[in-house]
Formats: structure tokens, C-alpha cells, sequence
């Protein structure tokens, strides 16, 4: 299993979200490898650090192949030469949560950041759902203008909206996979019930996305350490229980993230037909 969706901490931020603490969730859990997030700027202001969070995880990720790093930009800066830096260390995607960093999904700012990213071929890894700030400013339906100018830039839509957006976040993969077929619905934090109701999917939701987009564009994700070893585990008792092919599991927990990284060749399926051909 190779999964993606781990954010990482130093210790005076969260105890629980170490590389040390993960490293222990991931013997555990049998993970063969993850995507790990660097800690937000505004994340580290809190703990009265100034240092660059993607040079911290670059430092605790050196010597661990098995562990793939996703930078962070802070919006205070200019986007594309932190995008160029994320690009230099080696890194293979961002990770952008539009509503806790407090910048607009298809601002200025940000579309300044997507350019440089499908120039330095690095995949942008959203945050959607609610989450508290003015919706007008990351309506998941603005990720299809992301995708209209932006034609080549890989995305992964997590939470896939969460339960107030996942059929709008369908819409935008579906309306895009004759245009390269790289949107992606990250399945994290959507098979909790009470303790992730505004995410929440459940088995059924997890299903939709299947039957719309195929299995080849869902990525499965710990939201470590925000999910624990016993969430996580309850995640996987839950996929590895959906009445899919075993191909299908496959894929969603390691297959696609590892073709999506270039660790595996091949390209995904479209599934359904295009409304606009001729019967």
C-alpha cells in the first residue's frame, strides 16, 4: 500500500504528527511507502518557528526513498519562486488548503502558483470542503476554470468535496477526463460517520465515485495524524470490505498514487462515453 495525505510536524507543533510518530503508524498499518505534506506557514508562526517548513521536510525526508514530499506556499510571498524552490528539492506536488490559508482558489496569487507548478510538472493536492471561510472564495466548481487554463496540471480534490460538494467535484473530473484524464478524487476522512460528518462519504459515497470516474482517479488518504492508527485501520477494514474486484482496492490504496508519482507506468481509464460523440 502506498498512500498518500500524511501531514507531518515538528514535535512543539504536535507530538502526534511527528515522522517518528508516523513511522510507527506505518509499520503497523503495512504501508510501503506515503506522500508526506509539509506543515503550513501559518502552522509554524504558531509555534514561533521561522523557518522554511518545505527545507524541514526536505531535511527529515533525506535518506527515505519510501517517503515522497509535498511542499506548501505561503501566501504572504510571491508564489512561483517558492513554487521553483518546492520544484529544486526535489518534491513532487503541493499541498494547498485554500480556505485555511486564506487565499482565493482562482486569485491572482494562486494562479500565478498553478502556472509555475504545470511548468516544474508538480501535482497540486487541494483541500475542498467546507471549512469555515467565505465559500465564494473555493467553490470546488472554480477547480474546473484550475483546469480549463491550466490544461496539464495534475490535481487531487480531497475529501472529494466532502458530503456538501463530492457530486460538484465529480462534475469537474468528469467535465475534464477527455482533456489528459488527471483529476483525481482523494478518498480521506470520508468513512467516519460522526466524527467526520462534513466529509463523510460513506462506503456508498465511495461507490458514486467508482461508478463516475472509474477506479483509476481515486487515491486513498490517512489525514495523519488528524486520523489515527485506529481510524486508519477502520478505513482500511471498511475499503477492503467494499464488494469491488481486487484489482479495484488495489488501486485505490497504492496503484493510482503510484502511476500519479511516475513510480508506475500506464494511463488511467475513462470510464462512460462522451456526450458529445455521435450515436
Amino acid at each position: 500500500m502506498f498512500v498518500n495525505h500524511v501531514h507531518l510536524f515538528p514535535r512543539e507543533l504536535r507530538p502526534d504528527g511527528t515522522l517518528d510518530a508516523f513511522l510507527r503508524v506505518m509499520e503497523a498499518a503495512g504501508f510501503e511507502g506515503a506522500v508526506g505534506f509539509a506543515p503550513f506557514s501559518y502552522q509554524l508562526e504558531q509555534a514561533s518557528r521561522t523557518d522554511n517548513p518545505n527545507v524541514w521536510l526536505a531535511r527529515i525526508l533525506a535518506d527515505r526513498p519510501h517517503l515522497v514530499g509535498y511542499g506548501t506556499l505561503d501566501p504572504k510571498k510571491p508564489s512561483a519562486p517558492q513554487v521553483k524552490q518546492i520544484a529544486e528539492l526535489g518534491f513532487r506536488g503541493i499541498k494547498l488548503h485554500p480556505p485555511a490559508q486564506k487565499f482565493a482558489i482562482f486569485g491572482d496569487w494562486a494562479r500565478e502558483a498553478y502556472a509555475a507548478m504545470e511548468e516544474h510538472g508538480l501535482t497540486a493536492d487541494f483541500h475542498l470542503g467546507v471549512h469555515w471561510h467565505r465559500l465564494s472564495e473555493y467553490d470546488p466548481l472554480l477547480c474546473d476554470e484550475i483546469a480549463w487554463h491550466f490544461p496539464s496540471l495534475r490535481m487531487v480534490f480531497e475529501h472529494v468535496g466532502g458530503w456538501h460538494y463530492y457530486r460538484q467535484v465529480l462534475a469537474v473530473i468528469v467535465n475534464n477526463s477527455h482533456r489528459g484524464n488527471h483529476l483525481y478524487a482523494g478518498i480521506a476522512s470520508v468513512l467516519d460517520r460522526e466524527n467526520q460528518r462534513y466529509w463523510y462519504l460513506g462506503p456508498e459515497g465511495v461507490e458514486d465515485c467508482r461508478w463516475q470516474i472509474g477506479r483509476d482517479l481515486l487515491i486513498y488518504g490517512l489525514d495523519f495524524p488528524y486520523n489515527g492508527l485506529p481510524q486508519i485501520l477502520r478505513d482500511l477494514e471498511i475499503i477492503r470490505g467494499l464488494p469491488w474486484p481486487a484489482e479495484d482496492i488495489v488501486a485505490l490504496l497504492g496503484g493510482n498514487l503510484r502511476r500519479l508519482l511516475g513510480l508506475e507506468e500506464g494511463a488511467a481509464q475513462t470510464v462512460g462515453g462522451d456526450p458529445s460523440a455521435k450515436k
